[in-house]
């Protein structure tokens, strides 16, 4: 038997138990509690309305956005919301033309196989044995039409493996519709340009400035992973960057999905939108 956190994914790990977990969240809730409490406070002095930016404000988003309010936190603050309000009924447009253009989309076979295995272990991802289809999962639905959807949208990056899971936690916390702006808010205004296109510039840009950020503030880790030359050295073209950026550029495309707990993700991603 499993068991699942709020969000839908298996608590205990190789690494933690579900005691471990158990003496957590008991420790913990009353923190949430208050958080919670505060943020509605907050946004009753703001009348409903969600808040402008201020120092206040940048308080409670590091210490975390309450469950509850996080998707719509995520929506008003990436732009989504104004997104989605300029271009009323454009998602359902971009839904057919990707239904309609079927296999003639070269991205269709990379998205379908992508699909199960986003968070096969969340139970809102799950097939179950009362499933005859394996496709008829509410949230895979959702999850292929957001993505066939995406690469109409924006034929420059039409799919990039990774994208999944970043659309696929966003469904966790809003509507579809939503969701896609949200996707579109986060790819186009938040992230580099050119992260998920064929050249991925913006993913190596990425990698050369943790490499640099390394070598300058964390001098003894950089001396493990560069391999006994300077940054300068690595960052000349027949050396390039040392083989630790394969792997810590997994962490970035995915915006550390997998790669950090899921709370923590949620955290991190409180602070990016």
């Amino acid at each position: 038997m499993y068991f699942r956190d709020q969000y839908g994914f298996v608590k205990c790990t190789q690494w933690l138990s579900q005691e471990d977990y158990d003496a957590f969240e008991k420790s913990y809730k009353p923190v949430m509690d208050r958080r919670l409490q505060k943020w509605r406070q907050m946004l009753s002095d703001n009348h409903g309305q969600w808040p402008q930016k201020s120092s206040k404000f940048k308080r409670y988003i590091r210490k975390g956005i309450p469950p509850e309010l996080r998707g719509q936190a995520w929506f008003h603050y990436s732009g989504a919301k104004e997104k989605m309000n300029q271009n009323p009924g454009r998602y359902a447009s971009l839904v057919e033309q990707a239904k309609a253009a079927g296999s003639e989309n070269e991205h269709l076979e990379i998205i379908e196989r992508d699909l199960h295995r986003t968070f096969p272990d969340n139970i809102k991802f799950k097939v179950t044995a009362d499933s005859v289809d394996p496709t008829d999962v509410p949230i895979i639905q959702a999850l292929r039409r957001l993505l066939s959807a995406f690469s109409v949208y924006s034929p420059s990056i039409g799919y990039c493996q990774s994208l999944n899971y970043i659309a696929g936690l966003l469904l966790l916390f809003m509507q579809e519709e939503e969701a896609f702006w949200t996707f579109v808010a986060a790819v186009e205004d938040i992230l580099p340009p050119n992260i998920y296109d064929v050249t991925m510039e913006g993913a190596n840009i990425d990698q050369t400035v943790l490499m640099m950020l390394l070598s300058e503030r964390c001098p003894q880790i950089w001396h493990r992973v560069g391999d006994g030359k300077s940054f300068w050295e690595c960052e000349e073209a027949e050396v390039g960057m040392p083989t630790t950026s394969l792997v810590t550029s997994h962490w970035f495309l995915t915006l550390f999905i997998n790669i950090l707990p899921i709370e923590s993700v949620l955290r991190v991603w409180d602070c990016f939108f």
